[in-house]
Formats: C-alpha cells, structure tokens, sequence
C-alpha cells in the first residue's frame, strides 16, 4: 500500500500573480536534489562512456600519423568532449524536459522561474554554466552551503539565474515498511522531538539507499551508510546505539519516521510575483 505524503519538514512558497491568483509549490530541499543529482550522473556516466570511447577511436584514428603529440589533442579532445557533455546534458534536459533532467523526473521535482514561470533556454545555460562553481570545494559544497542559508533552498546557480527547484506534485513515497526487517524487540525507541528534526529530504534518501543497497559494492555501501548517519547526526544529534550496525540504525530512522504521527504543515512563504 502506498503512503501518499509530501516529504517531511518541506518549505511551501505561495506566489500571488498580478491577476491575484496564487500558485503553490512544495521547495525541494538538498536530500531531493542530490538523490536526483546521483541518477543524472549514473545516466551520464553511461551516455558518456559510449560517446567518449566513441569519439576518442575515432580521433586516435585521424591523428595516429601525427607522432606522439597526437595523444595531447586526444586527451584535450576527450577533455572538452566531458566538460560539454555535463553541462550540455543539464541544459538540454531542463529546457526540452520544462524544468526536469531524468532524475528530477524520478525525484518529482522541477526547476522553475522565481513567480513560476517555465524556464527559458538562457535561464537554464546561467543557471547550469555556475554549477562548476556550486561544486566547489567537493560534491557541491559551496552549493549546498548556499542552499541551507538561503530562505528557498537557492544554490549560487540558482540565486543568478532566478530560479527555484520545487516538487512537481504532492510526493507519492512507497512505504518501506512492507520491505524493511521486522523491528528487534530490542530497538530502542528514538526520542520524538529528536526523530522530528531528521528533515524528510534526509529520511527520503535514506529511503532510497535501503532500496539499492543490495546493488551496491561493499565499500561504498558502507561509505554511504555512513555519510547519512552522519547528516543524521548532524540534524538530529542521534547515533547508532551501542552494538547497533549502521544501516540497522538508518533502518530504525525510516521505520520509526514512517510510523509516526504526520507532522503539521508549515506556514507557507509568501512571495509577490516580480513584474
């Protein structure tokens, strides 16, 4: 059975047009974003492998005459072939997809114009063009340190470009709770008010990786279980009890979030639509 619900703890931003009519939308905050993020570079990562192993035969080829510097145009050549295809992969989606890459259409999510209009091909090229700056110093610091200190959830592309990223529609999120382990009559109950401050985007891709793990390699599951119980922390101040294995303790936070009370809605934001 399904549990259709919005992410916990999500933003809502109401815009009042001219016409005073008002348009809502749930912000997307950075749990959503990055698991979106994590699909759009899996399907890069196999969109450019054929097209670079491509292009590099190819030029190999053309250049095998020219000595051994023909091998610094290949790697140039591949070099740029990369930098345009991570770019243009984004561009391209958000304007012909209205907003949405693969995995913002997974995620329910969509990029729009500040009083939500439909993006424009320049505002998806600015916005896109200042991600090489957003990840910095790694796996997008400075952006994600620009998206918790601004009021909707805006990283540096964003705040330029006038842009927002919200959910396209209310969330539907399979429950887990069929799939998960049977609780241990020795898991101990987390306290409400600390489970609470866990945000839904958190819970959300603890969610996803509890999906997938089974996929994964063992050393990068561990790494990832590890980094979530780390943003687990860091909201929250919980940790895994003592003997309890990581990913039982993201299990718990899934199990325990699932099952309790829905939480109120938050105030919405409002904001006047620019003219």
């Amino acid at each position: 059975m399904n549990d259709h619900r919005k992410p916990l703890g999500q933003r809502v931003l109401t815009i009042r047009t001219p016409e005073n009519i008002e348009l809502t939308y749930a912000l997307a905050g950075p749990g959503s974003r990055a698991a979106a993020y994590l699909v759009d570079v899996f399907a890069m990562m196999i969109i450019g492998q054929i097209f670079v192993n491509l292009l590099i035969s190819v030029v190999t080829a053309l250049l095998s005459g020219l000595g051994p510097g023909s091998q610094t145009w290949v790697a140039a050549i591949g070099g740029l072939v990369a930098f345009s295809l991570y770019n243009g992969y984004f561009i391209l989606f958000e304007w012909l997809w209205n907003g949405q890459t693969p995995g913002k259409r997974l995620l329910h999510v969509r990029v729009i114009r500040q009083g939500g209009y439909a993006l424009s091909a320049f505002d998806t090229l600015l916005r896109n063009l200042l991600r090489v700056i957003d990840f910095l110093p790694f796996f997008y610091g400075v952006g994600l340190v620009s998206m918790l200190l601004t009021r909707d959830s805006q990283r540096l592309g964003d705040l330029v470009a006038g842009t927002l990223v919200v959910y396209q529609d209310p969330v539907e999120t399979e429950s887990l709770l069929p799939v998960l382990p049977a609780a241990s009559t020795a898991e101990p109950p987390l306290p409400a008010s600390a489970l609470a401050a866990v945000p839904g985007e958190v819970v959300e891709l603890v969610g996803i990786y509890l999906r997938s793990r089974e996929e994964m390699t063992p050393r990068p599951r561990q790494e990832i279980a590890v980094e979530l119980a780390d943003l687990i922390h860091e909201a929250s101040g919980l940790d895994p009890q003592a003997g309890q294995s990581v990913e039982s303790f993201l299990t718990s936070i899934v199990r325990q979030s699932e099952q309790a009370p829905p939480s109120s809605t938050p105030p919405p934001v409002e904001a006047e639509l620019l003219s």
